[in-house]
């Protein structure tokens, strides 16, 4: 009683006279104390800031007890996360592809992380397969030395629907064709937009026939198999089900093709193809429209969206994706600026972009072409933002000719320095001479820089009346003869806009 009433007491207040009753009533020591002391039923007046100290939940006192983010924690504690730490890891070393489909099942909703993940499957060199009907479980599964897709991940697929599909297979064997599993599975649970979903995934990709064909041909496959399973319920089977066999299916477990009298549809483009696993799954599963630009981007110097935690608040860098979402908003002075998902291979992030930058690239960021953005990072209360200042179309950019700064309109006459590294091994002498010999190929008034690279430091040597002009030949050439990033060219600009070869 007495914890009910003071509790009571302090959230919605209870007079002071009635709490004396029941202190009275119940005998209680408890509740006599509560109305003895005035101080706590008075109203504040003000508050006084004497100053900040930091508070705890708990403490332990002597060695037994560590502070971490701010929280006095028992070592018992540290040392039961050590335990599941070592067993993680023990897992990923010894039996990563178990693990990596452990992982993937346990974030089988964020879309976010399936993608982090199965971009650490391909780091890691295990492969991530595409859905099959006739292989996938409900959750990523092991198949060998590859990760089979599972169908709970695929959009509009439902449990009921997988069931059934689970279910039938098992009961019945694999599906050799579309119109095989419509007169199959129960198409009351497995609908049209089921189907439809499981062929943009690739899970009949193992039958033999193009997705475009699949998706072409579904209506009449649902037709025939609502047919035949209503033609089953009234007893007016086929010969060919009496005799326990799909009409025209093959005798073997193998994928059936396509019949004969149907026209053959090209399949989709390859856009297509990935915008539709992108519908599906949430991601790009097959490959990545972006792809064909990866080193584009590393030679423009672009920072891969994951690595945006590393950078700090304020850090101007380059940013190289696609637009996934874009929101347009009207501003107090009538102009229009933007807000937008910018993706990459590895992540996305929101872009803020302003008036000025917005009219300037406001048809491009409607395009969703591939682009270029120059910004800077900053910490909002939804999180982390990249504020745009520059937009441009990766494809005007001139990356064969271009070393630096992408958004400079003079690329060459504005080089600062040219740096070449020189690994000091028991070639360095033959190594010096080679870049000698590129540099007097390629003369030009950019001073050159050698950095010579020791086991344990570092010695940087002024080639006297010797510049080059660093254009792309000179970097090929380079980099032919020391390896990718062995040459770097700096430029007026902050150190984030110049390029690593």
């Amino acid at each position: 009683a007495y914890g009910l009433v003071a509790r009571d007491s302090r959230k919605r207040g209870i007079r002071r006279d009635s709490l004396e009753y029941l202190a009275g009533r119940l005998d209680s020591p408890q509740l006599y104390a509560l109305v003895a002391p005035a101080i706590a039923w008075a109203r504040p007046k003000k508050f006084v800031l004497e100053g900040f100290e930091p508070t705890y939940d708990f403490e332990v006192p002597g060695a037994q007890s560590f502070i971490a983010n701010g929280i006095v924690v028992h070592n018992s504690h540290g040392t039961a996360y050590a335990v599941v730490a070592y067993q993680t890891a023990y897992f990923k070393a010894n039996h990563p592809v178990e693990f990596m489909a452990a992982l993937l099942t346990s974030e089988m909703g964020d879309t976010d992380k399936i993608v982090k993940y199965i971009e650490e499957c391909r780091q890691m060199g295990i492969r991530v397969l595409p859905p099959d009907v006739n292989l996938s479980g409900i959750q990523f599964s092991v198949v060998g030395a590859t990760i089979r897709f599972g169908l709970a991940a695929i959009k509009n697929v439902g449990e009921a629907a997988i069931q059934s599909i689970l279910a039938t297979r098992e009961a019945k064997g694999r599906f050799v064709s579309l119109a095989d599993f419509c007169a199959r599975v129960d198409l009351r649970l497995v609908n049209r937009r089921v189907i439809e979903s499981l062929i943009k995934a690739g899970a009949f990709d193992s039958l033999g026939v193009s997705r475009s064909q699949l998706l072409a041909t579904l209506d009449q496959a649902m037709e025939t198999g609502q047919r035949r399973q209503r033609d089953r319920q009234e007893g007016q089977g086929s010969f060919f089900d009496m005799m326990g066999a799909d009409q025209g299916a093959p005798a073997g477990p193998g994928p059936r093709p396509a019949a004969p009298e149907e026209e053959a549809i090209p399949e989709w483009e390859p856009d297509q193809r990935l915008a539709y696993e992108k519908e599906v799954l949430g991601f790009y599963l097959s490959g990545h429209p972006l792809a064909r630009f990866r080193q584009v981007a590393e030679r423009l110097g672009a920072t891969p969206i994951a690595d945006l935690a590393q950078k700090a608040a304020g850090a101007r860098l380059i940013l190289f994706g696609q637009v996934a979402a874009l929101k347009e908003i009207p501003t107090k002075s009538g102009d229009r600026m933007a807000f937008a998902t910018l993706e990459d291979m590895g992540g996305s992030v929101e872009l803020t972009i302003f008036p000025a930058p917005f009219k300037v690239a406001a048809a491009l960021l409607r395009s969703r072409e591939p682009i270029l953005v120059r910004g800077r990072v900053d910490e909002t209360d939804k999180g982390r933002v990249v504020l745009a200042e520059d937009i441009r179309p990766v494809e005007d950019v001139p990356t064969e000719t271009m070393i630096g700064d992408p958004f400079s309109e003079a690329t060459g006459p504005d080089a600062q320095t040219c740096r070449i590294r020189v690994p000091a091994n028991g070639e360095a002498q033959d190594l010096l001479e080679s870049v000698r010999r590129l540099a007097v190929e390629h003369p030009g008034r950019v001073p050159l820089f050698v950095h010579l690279l020791l086991p344990d430091h570092e010695v940087v040597i002024r080639a006297k009346g010797l510049g080059v002009e660093p254009a792309a030949g000179l970097v090929a050439k380079v980099e032919a003869l020391l390896g990718q990033g062995s040459i770097l060219i700096e430029y007026p600009s902050t150190p984030l806009t110049s390029r690593q070869g």
